[in-house]
């Protein structure tokens, strides 16, 4: 019998605000290389954002390993073979692609713009193996569920971008940018990536047929079906839609937060 890893809240929280990083970096990298004046605002909030949330994740995984010395251990010698030395190496990586973004952003140089541009464009591609990599590194387990969850690389991906553009729109809303352009499209691309989720989900699903069993008949499933799928997906999507006007921005904006959170927690806890 397979003994489930010692997995606790670090590494939910160290998936999720990950998931955000990478969505975070990938919107404020297509506002930059195809927006214009009026969505600097989202380029820089999206720039910042990833590299603050690269810096906790770092923390996390420090603090889940025990030992300081073991996260720079990884980081000293590159080991192909292991999935951990990988994820060390690529959140130092997209680590790096973040800060040069932010500082650039900041500087406000527009000699140093199509640079930005061109550096921002290949961090996506760091960030978007963040995002995924940990619903990866799940699927290619021994563990039950997790080895039978071949699209969960996929729905991690899908979750990192409307959860960061959630959390931009979130910013720009405190901010008292909602009124902006850029508000407005960060809105809309949040909703496609909400729909592109739904139907990543449903597939995940299809595709597990009766594995998926841990999370939507166990203990998990009131959280999975309540606080996922209908709260966390299509409330949001449904007052996106429907609801303009009526209720507060940073409502659905939190609500997808919320359910991209729970997504990372009953599948990691799937298992514990």
């Amino acid at each position: 019998m397979l003994k489930p890893p010692d997995w606790h809240m670090l590494i939910v929280w160290y998936f999720f605000l990950g998931g955000i990083a990478g969505g975070a970096y990938f919107t404020a990298a297509i506002a930059d290389n195809f927006g214009g004046q009026r969505d600097r605002e989202v380029v820089r909030i999206g720039y910042i954002l990833s590299t603050l949330l690269i810096g906790l994740c770092g923390i996390l995984l420090i603090l889940d390993l025990g030992v300081p010395t073991r996260f720079l251990n990884m980081l000293g010698v590159f080991k192909f073979w292991d999935p951990m030395s990988i994820g060390a190496w690529m959140l130092g990586i997209f680590g790096l692609f973040a800060f040069v973004s932010s500082a650039l952003s900041l500087a406000g140089r527009e000699s140093m713009a199509g640079f930005r541009r061109v550096w921002s464009l290949i961090g996506t591609i760091t960030g978007f193996f963040l995002a995924s990599y940990t619903g990866v590194l799940l699927s290619n387990s021994a563990q039950p569920f997790w080895s039978d969850a071949r699209l969960m690389g996929a729905l991690f991906l899908a979750s990192g971008a409307s959860t960061g553009m959630a959390a931009i729109s979130l910013l720009l809303n405190l901010s008292g940018e909602s009124a902006g352009e850029g508000f407005k499209k960060v809105k809309r691309a949040d909703r496609f990536a909400m729909i592109f989720e739904l139907l990543v989900l449903a597939l995940f699903l299809a595709f597990l047929g009766s594995a998926a069993a841990p999370i939507t008949t166990g203990h998990m499933a009131p959280l999975f079906w309540v606080g996922l799928v209908i709260a966390g997906l299509i409330v949001p999507l449904v007052m996106d839609v429907a609801g303009a006007g009526m209720v507060p921005a940073v409502v659905p904006a939190l609500l997808v937060l919320v359910g991209g959170f729970i997504m990372r927690y009953v599948i990691v806890m799937a298992n514990a």
